[in-house]
């Protein structure tokens, strides 16, 4: 009997050390699982961060690329009316008839050889002395 009772106190020492050695082991695994869900938890955040910075340059940039459009496509409009212009200059430089009329056009007096009331502009002031 004495020796079963040694053989049990024995088996019942080995497995105290077991379970405070694998208490040990899970404690360590607990530390290491905090720390991975803590990083996981920062990385996430990170991510989350970049994230919204990337749709706000992508924004930014669509927004830029509109308005570089824009400015282009005036650009090209003010060349468009300066190289017109510059058509029509050199016209009236070669043409010296052309430019007297336009001049009289452009200078003259108060609408008394058109019939209408006012000054008019544009078309309806062209297609006016057209008709009269």
């Amino acid at each position: 009997e004495s020796r079963e009772i040694r053989a049990l106190q024995k088996d019942s020492e080995r497995l105290k050390q077991d379970a405070e050695r694998l208490s040990t082991v899970l404690l360590e695994a607990q530390t290491k699982e905090a720390k991975h869900r803590s990083m996981s938890q920062r990385l996430l955040r990170e991510q989350s961060i970049a994230k919204e910075l990337l749709d706000k340059m992508r924004k930014e940039t669509i927004a830029e690329h509109e308005l570089g459009k824009q400015r282009m496509e005036d650009l090209e409009m003010q060349i468009s009316d300066l190289t017109a212009n510059l058509r029509m200059m050199s016209q009236f430089a070669k043409n010296e008839e052309l430019s007297q009329a336009q001049i009289f056009g452009t200078i003259g007096g108060g609408g008394d050889d058109r019939g209408g009331s006012g000054k008019q502009r544009g078309k309806k002031n062209r297609r006016g002395r057209k008709k009269g």
